[in-house]
């Protein structure tokens, strides 16, 4: 490299900032201990070299589903000394699916999937646990997600799931321990049932003056006597009569 080449990359140096130098100096440690922990391969198993397509100065093309492209995943910290360790097991891992999306240092020999470390979407979470939407999102710090395409209909928004390890532990942040989350999901189940009762019985009931209308049929047409033979008070020389049917009595006197 001659002396214009030297000078043009220190004034590129000089014009970038400190984060950007910082960047730049991180990257390549982390380049370098990838390729130091790789292990030597002789020439004989060196794999075929492969063709590759011109990136356009660092800057991918424009039409990248016409050329098929997979992005590969971060590179994982190799250090030791910057290796996580696991939360069950002890041992320290470069990377893990829990920890790459939740930050939750299990490693995936460890994970439980049908256990603690089961993904539930945002309704189960507040249903299960009786959370909040501010629970989730607000209080400090707020729980990472995982979204995914909603598999009912692609109209609907993007599903969020959560870690329901995470979960209790916000739970017990919020309630304060088990008993008090236990209680009050027992209070909550025993209204839910007492309101269900009371609306059992109102639908009796209505269902009871439904079918009671319906067997009474009023008489709209008006009631005729029929009066049988009359008698005579000779004291009080007054004549009666009463109606066969309902009894109805009909005093009168005459001339």
């Amino acid at each position: 490299m001659d002396s214009d080449e030297v000078n043009i990359s220190q004034e590129k140096k000089n014009k970038l900032t400190a984060t950007q130098l910082a960047r730049i100096e991180r990257q390549r440690l982390r380049a370098r201990a990838l390729r130091d922990s790789r292990p030597l391969l002789r020439n004989e198993d060196k794999p075929a070299p492969v063709p590759t397509l011109g990136c356009g100065g660092g800057f991918l093309p424009e039409e990248t589903h016409e050329l098929n492209a997979v992005v590969a995943p971060c590179a994982p910290l190799v250090h030791p000394g910057h290796q996580p360790h696991c939360l069950h097991c002890g041992r320290p891992f470069p990377q893990s699916f829990l920890y790459d999306n939740f930050d939750y240092s299990i490693c995936d020999e460890c994970r439980d999937t049908e256990g603690e470390h089961a993904l539930m979407t945002r309704t189960e979470a507040k249903n299960e646990y009786l959370l909040k939407d501010c629970d989730l999102d607000s209080r400090e710090p707020p729980l990472r997600c995982l979204r995914r395409r909603n598999p009912h209909s692609a109209r609907f928004g993007d599903m969020r799931l959560y870690l329901r390890a995470q979960l209790q532990e916000r739970a017990l942040q919020v309630w304060g321990s088990h008993a008090a989350l236990d209680e009050e999901r027992a209070r909550r189940e025993g209204a839910r049932a007492a309101g269900a009762g009371r609306r059992a019985v109102r639908r009796l009931r209505a269902l009871r003056m439904d079918v009671r209308s319906s067997l009474y049929t009023p008489q709209r047409a008006a009631h005729e006597h029929e009066f049988g033979p009359e008698t005579h008070d000779a004291r009080a020389d007054v004549y009666s009569r009463s109606c066969l049917s309902c009894g109805h009595t009909q005093s009168y006197e005459k001339m």
